[in-house]
């Protein structure tokens, strides 16, 4: 819907206001006003002693004027007529393209040939006074002859009882401000509502358009505010980002700088542990030793159980004293004595204690690095806060000057409609 709106209020500032289309070649007259070639050259050739008068001011012109082409318009209407040719919009439902009945004019004859009515040309003005509309050709006295010269020229109208008083069947001239409603001459005459702001149209045109301006500058500077504020809340995206990847970075290099450290940590706890392992080697040397005396009493105790086992006594005595001497001398021999040494033992209490300083250490050395890479990281900036607190005294202080300005302009705006300015425009009738 708003897209359909904004293409309806499009369409409305490219129509040329005499053949009511889209502008064909649209060239500006001296007084600002643009028209279609055709249009102007169909004016030209009814034109009064080389002069015409321009549709919308009335300004006079001279027929041999160069008229300048607007190519920015021509631009912008072909633009437009393409675009709309592109949409090709539903008969059950207008497009863009739309326009309300046609109005014709009062003063052409519509032309009847056999069964069929030619309706009269479209008319592009309506005279509130004279209360017709007109034709691009019987609109030209309108605009040419100075009888005409006070008479009002509007867009087109259907139906003229929209613009008078229901009352005194008279046209609209003058507007109660206090009550919002449209009065004529007659009203006025007899006895308008009683301290009532009472203007003309036209007044009360300029003084609604001077307050709509008033408006749009308040809107344009509220919209400029909000383009800032959303600059400077881009920025301060933009700033949060760039932070949060550096800060990656600084952690992606103090992880490898912690991992390196861990590493060098656990390597000497390694170290350390071994270099007290080294006396297990003299204790390598006495299992050695006692596993040769297992050896040597099994060797014995395996040759006893064999001879107990004879039961020839001439083979046992026999084997006996050839054994008997051997068997002494190995039952003889001393056994290798443990070694029970505190200097071979591990001395958890100093391994531990070691192992705490190592710990201790790097705790030391953690500590320190994190609170640097903290303070480093997380520093407040004191000088953007100042910065920061600043412009919010700046922008307070231009809120509240706005304010101001607001309310004085609400207070000249009410005692402008207090006042009663009442113009008699009743000459004209």
């Amino acid at each position: 819907m708003a897209k359909a709106l904004e293409d309806t209020l499009l369409e409305q500032e490219l129509t040329c206001p005499v053949c009511l289309e889209i502008y064909q070649e649209p060239h500006l007259l001296p007084c600002g006003h643009n028209f279609c070639l055709k249009c102007l050259q169909r004016l030209e050739s009814n034109a009064n002693r080389g002069r015409l008068r321009c549709p919308e001011c009335r300004e006079s012109h001279r027929c041999a004027t160069r008229w300048q082409k607007n190519f920015k318009l021509a631009s912008i209407s072909a633009g437009f007529q393409q675009r709309s040719f592109a949409s090709q919009p539903s008969p059950s439902r207008p497009g863009p393209s739309y326009r309300p009945t046609d109005v014709h004019c009062d003063y052409c004859v519509p032309e009847i040939t056999g069964d069929t009515v030619k309706r009269s040309a479209t008319a592009v003005k309506s005279c509130l006074k004279c209360e017709v509309s007109m034709c691009p050709k019987h609109v030209q006295h309108h605009l040419e002859l100075p009888a005409f010269q006070n008479h009002p020229l509007v867009e087109p109208l259907s139906d003229m009882r929209k613009r008078k008083c229901t009352d005194h069947d008279k046209m609209f001239r003058y507007y109660c401000m206090e009550e919002c409603k449209f009065l004529c001459s007659v009203c006025t005459l007899e006895g308008g509502p009683s301290g009532h702001a009472i203007k003309t149209l036209k007044n009360t045109m300029h003084d609604l358009q001077t307050s709509l301006r008033k408006q749009l500058q308040k809107v344009n500077r509220k919209i400029r505010k909000v383009e800032k504020n959303m600059q400077e809340q881009n920025e301060l995206q933009q700033q949060n980002k760039a932070f949060l990847e550096g800060v990656d970075k600084q952690v992606d290099t103090f992880r490898g700088v912690l991992m390196s450290k861990m590493d060098e940590l656990l390597t000497s706890l390694t170290e350390c542990l071994r270099a007290y392992g080294e006396n297990s080697l003299s204790i390598q040397q006495h299992l050695v030793q006692i596993e040769e005396d297992r050896s040597r009493l099994e060797v014995l105790r395996t040759g006893i159980e064999h001879l107990l086992q004879k039961n020839d006594p001439f083979q046992f005595i026999k084997e006996y004293m050839a054994c008997a001497e051997s068997y002494r001398g190995l039952l003889k021999k001393p056994l290798s004595k443990p070694c029970l040494s505190r200097s071979l033992r591990m001395d958890r209490e100093v391994i531990g204690n070691r192992l705490e300083d190592k710990m201790e250490n790097f705790m030391t050395y953690l500590r320190e690095h994190v609170t640097t890479f903290l303070i480093t990281v997380c520093s407040s900036d004191e000088e953007y806060e100042e910065m920061e607190e600043d412009e919010l005294e700046e922008e307070d202080e231009d809120e509240e000057e706005e304010d101001e300005d607001e309310e004085e302009e609400e207070e000249d705006d009410s005692d402008e409609i207090d006042s009663i300015t009442e113009e008699d425009e009743m000459n004209e009738d």
